[in-house]
């Protein structure tokens, strides 16, 4: 009597568990990335505080994977919305698991992509409440307030940070110089009088259309790439860009394009990897430390070659000579409003560079992006 009672008490209460489950273990569809929802998955009866913050971290990843961006000769992002999602999201999860810093440092990553530093400021300021001492919270509230004009502050974060960890001082003291560098220099679209001895070409892609073909701001990049090859008929040249388009990547394309122009193929080496201006530059700079040279000439968009030179100039601390020299060439000529970096062009500049120097942007798996 007993055993029998018992496999019915069994029975029923796996029944109970099962249909509970339908309830607690499914998750939500995940909601369109350019119509942010008004509730998430943590309302939605998930009981465990591990699933419901995985949960949101899946949700704000498939925000941030949409294939929606918006692209300029300059920059391409994800749209606003979609960052939009990944914030609401990554704080959502951090009013659950409040003592995870790397939630507010990845929203304050999506605010600066959204272009609202003031809350990349705040959140920064949050971490370094919880966390006094927190070297990374520090060197971000010294670069973005740096870049949002309160030099005061910079200052203090600065020397504070540099107390902490000598070595994050002098990276940050040598950033903020390179960023200074690039944006003093003006843009120019000549041909610049270099020692062909040494010298390199590093040409940067631009996102292939869907079919394959290629945009004509990354054919204006060839053309000028042409003209450098004729001038410099022995220089080896490194083009790059590795997001695949119809079986094709930036850098074989490029490659081609140049070598159906005249250009002798032993002398292009084509980059297939990078997929952003920071791995551009990453990976560039290896193949012109492999080239064995002495100075590189960067071309790219007019928007586009400064953060191309900062970023370069701070990858190359690891591989190539200490003050390596970096020159740029415009692909196009530069119109007068780029003159002096804009809002948006700065704020890039200061986010890759935070990015080469090592301080990923988004580091909440599964959203880890450096």
């Amino acid at each position: 009597m007993f055993a029998a009672s018992t496999k019915q008490f069994v029975s029923v209460a796996v029944a109970y568990v099962l249909i509970g489950c339908v309830g607690a273990c499914a998750l939500p569809e995940a909601p369109a990335p350019t119509q942010p929802a008004s509730t998430t998955t943590a309302d939605a009866g998930i009981d465990s505080v591990y699933g419901q913050i995985s949960a949101l971290l899946d949700e704000a990843k498939e925000a941030f994977d949409s294939p929606a961006r918006t692209s300029s000769a300059g920059n391409t992002d994800k749209t606003v919305d979609n960052l939009q999602v990944v914030v609401d999201r990554l704080l959502a999860a951090h009013d659950i698991a409040p003592y995870r810093s790397d939630l507010l440092f990845s929203a304050a990553s999506a605010q600066i992509a959204r272009g609202d530093v003031d809350a990349a400021l705040g959140l920064y300021g949050q971490v370094l409440a919880n966390s006094p001492q927190d070297v990374d919270a520090l060197s971000y509230l010294a670069g973005w307030s740096r870049f949002a004009g309160q030099p005061a502050a910079a200052a203090d974060y600065l020397d504070r940070a540099r107390r902490q960890d000598p070595q994050r001082g002098a990276q940050l003291d040598a950033m903020f110089v390179a960023i200074d560098n690039a944006v003093g220099t003006p843009i120019d679209e000549n041909l610049p009088n270099l020692d062909p001895t040494g010298l390199s070409i590093v040409t940067l892609g631009y996102a292939l259309e869907d079919d394959g073909s290629m945009n004509p701001i990354l054919v204006e990049r060839l053309e000028r790439t042409k003209d450098a090859a004729e001038r410099w008929p022995e220089v080896p040249i490194v083009v790059t860009g590795g997001v695949e388009k119809s079986g094709r990547t930036e850098g074989e394309s490029m490659k081609q394009w140049l070598v159906d122009e005249g250009v002798d193929a032993a002398r292009v080496r084509d980059e297939n990897f990078a997929r952003s201006t920071v791995e551009n530059a990453l990976y560039g700079v290896q193949l012109v430390a492999g080239a064995r040279s002495t100075h590189t000439l960067i071309i790219s968009s007019a928007s586009h070659v400064r953060r191309a030179e900062t970023i370069f100039d701070l990858a190359a601390d690891d591989s190539l000579p200490t003050d390596f020299p970096f020159f740029t060439l415009a692909a196009e000529t530069p119109p007068v409003e780029l003159a002096v970096p804009g809002a948006t062009e700065l704020r890039s500049i200061y986010r890759d560079a935070f990015s080469v120097s090592g301080l990923w942007s988004y580091r909440s798996a599964p959203l880890l992006q450096r």
